[in-house]
């Protein structure tokens, strides 16, 4: 570097560090000017980005420090408003847009700034803003993206009439039957799931996260319980290290089974759906008859371990290792795979972009497995599953991959001891906790006063996979779209929490 060449900026990461530290070291405070910076950072950091949220006072971006540290920055929005950060991390938009509706923080140069949750029949706006407003009446139509004058649009659901999620979907259709735009209308499923979290004890707040998102309660709870413990100070004990180990991995192979029918449905793969359906009903039979509950709802709690884990373990391993032929006759159909082959492509860099984890993130060659991070797991069980295709094949075959390693965890925590994490730092209030859920990460943020939750934040991947979908669906046939929407296995709960 010669002597008159300006200093190189500093790293993303680092520029967060310089602020204020809040949180044990964590999360950072900065002014207006260093958010700008970092804005601008990030157009050319590889820092990961997870999620973004608002408390009433601050805005938070959540990133991973080297793919594996929590890294927290913190800004006051001026006036309301806040530089967004979805110009250089797409995968902000959506945030940044249930943070309008929540909060009333305006994301300046945002990539999207129509409203995600609010439809206008609430009875404020900004309802968890310091000064909720006034709603408008009668509420105004929704804000579609314009669409091309020779294209015709389709709407799916909510009230079409179909058994479907709660969720429109806007298709415009060429002649040709192609797909020239994708739109999700979201928000039918909503809540209110941070506000009703504010005032809950751990027990109680606990309880609620079960019952966020169908298919993905013990993810919900594990990753609360960590936020809360982290929280507090309070590590979690080997029983629990071990039970929540087991309990998420049955299931993932309970919520793999329930999107592998789904897509194999759609496909016609009627022998694949139906064996799926019946081994998806045999693990669950076994999660209520000895769990008491077949999604396994009130089975993590904050500390402590759950004793009946490691006999649904052992009933449900037995049961995948029963069925792995089964699986594999509905797979080898010879018209699944002419059916399935090069539809619906996730590339791998629209993945990283959009921050796609999960089945789908892993189908496009991103090997984002939260696993990694979660006590109890040793990075040796955890194989590498990704495949580079991207496209409905690959994500069957991913969860088909995955089946076949729940089986082979669920021995192995069964059989060693549990990994128990490093001791507990001391408590500053605030934590972050994450579980990897059978569709991808999910975390929770806490704020404690009192020992009751003062502040909090979810964060499912249905946000992701949304956005994702609308880029996906784009230049599909309209006779895909089922297939390719149910391959991802969107949850619009967790996109509407």
């Amino acid at each position: 570097m010669t002597d008159n060449a300006e200093p190189a900026p500093p790293a993303a990461a680092a520029l967060i560090r310089r602020g204020e530290d809040e949180a044990g070291g964590w999360r950072f405070r900065l002014e207006e000017e260093d958010w700008h910076a970092l804005g601008a950072a990030l157009r050319r950091d590889p820092l990961s980005f997870v999620t973004l949220w608002a408390d009433g006072r601050d805005v938070h971006a959540l990133f991973l420090d080297a793919g594996e540290r929590p890294l927290v920055a913190s800004v006051e929005p001026y006036g309301g408003r806040y530089l967004g950060l979805s110009a250089a991390r797409p995968a902000a938009a959506p945030c940044e847009r249930c943070v309008q509706d929540l909060w009333g923080f305006s994301a300046m140069d945002a990539r999207d700034s129509r409203p995600w949750l609010d439809q206008g029949l609430w009875t404020a706006t900004w309802p968890l803003g310091a000064r909720p407003g006034p709603v408008a009446w009668p509420p105004e139509p929704p804000d579609f993206r314009p669409v091309p004058r020779d294209h015709a649009v389709w709407g799916i659901g909510p009230a079409d009439g179909g058994h479907r999620a709660p969720a429109h979907l806007r298709l415009a259709l060429d002649g040709g039957g192609a797909v020239g735009q994708a739109e999700w209308r979201l928000g039918y499923a909503h809540r209110g799931v941070v506000a009703r979290l504010t005032g809950l004890d751990a027990d109680g707040a606990v309880r609620l996260a079960g019952r966020a998102v169908a298919g993905a309660s013990v993810a919900h709870q594990s990753a609360l319980c960590r936020a809360i413990e982290d929280a507090t100070g309070q590590g979690a004990g080997a029983a629990a290290v071990r039970s929540r180990v087991l309990l998420a991995e049955i299931e993932r192979a309970a919520t793999h089974l329930l999107d592998l029918s789904r897509v194999a449905g759609a496909a016609g793969a009627t022998a694949l759906a139906a064996e799926c359906d019946r081994l998806r009903e045999a693990i669950l039979e076994q999660c209520g008859r000895i769990g008491g509950h077949r999604l396994l709802m009130d089975r993590v709690w904050v500390g402590g371990g759950d004793e009946v884990a490691a006999a649904i373990g052992a009933r449900v391993a037995d049961l995948l290792e029963a069925g792995r032929d089964g699986l594999a006759r509905g797979r080898a159909w010879p018209g699944l795979e002419a059916r399935i082959a090069g539809v619906g492509v996730l590339d791998a860099r629209a993945a990283r972009s959009l921050g796609v984890g999960g089945v789908a993130g892993r189908a496009s060659a991103r090997e984002a497995d939260l696993r990694r991070l979660v006590p109890g797991y040793r990075r040796a069980w955890l194989e590498s599953g990704v495949r580079r295709g991207g496209d409905v094949a690959a994500r069957i075959d991913v969860r088909l991959a995955e089946l076949g390693g729940v089986a082979r965890l669920l021995r192995l925590a069964l059989d060693g001891p549990p990994d128990v994490p490093p001791a507990a730092r001391p408590a500053s209030g605030e934590g972050v906790g994450c579980a990897e859920g059978p569709r991808g990460g999910v975390w929770y943020w806490v704020r404690l006063v009192g020992g009751r939750i003062a502040a909090a934040h979810v964060c499912d991947p249905a946000l992701a996979q949304a956005a994702a979908l609308e880029h996906v669906l784009a230049g599909a046939r309209d006779e895909d779209v089922a297939m390719i929407v149910r391959s991802f296995g969107l949850s619009a709960a967790g996109a509407d929490l």
